[in-house]
């Protein structure tokens, strides 16, 4: 149960920040087009999702270890 819990609460952590970042940048994408400021707004996003999911997964494995393989003693 803690393992379901655990990707429902991943997926709502991904649309919190996934989403209110797409629409920044389409309104951005709408304002000035394909500008330096669309490509350097969508880096940071980028760079900031990436390490959100580095976390998550970091956390994931120390939780639950690496899934999909059995640890052999």
């Amino acid at each position: 149960m803690w393992r379901l819990g655990f990707y429902v609460w991943r997926a709502w952590l991904y649309a919190k920040y996934g989403v209110p970042a797409a629409l920044a940048l389409w309104l951005i994408y709408l304002a000035q087009g394909w500008s330096v400021l669309f490509w350097i707004v969508a880096a940071v996003f980028a760079l900031v999702g990436l390490g959100m999911v580095l976390g998550v997964t970091e956390f994931r494995n120390r939780e639950f270890g690496d899934i999909g393989r059995e640890r052999i003693r």
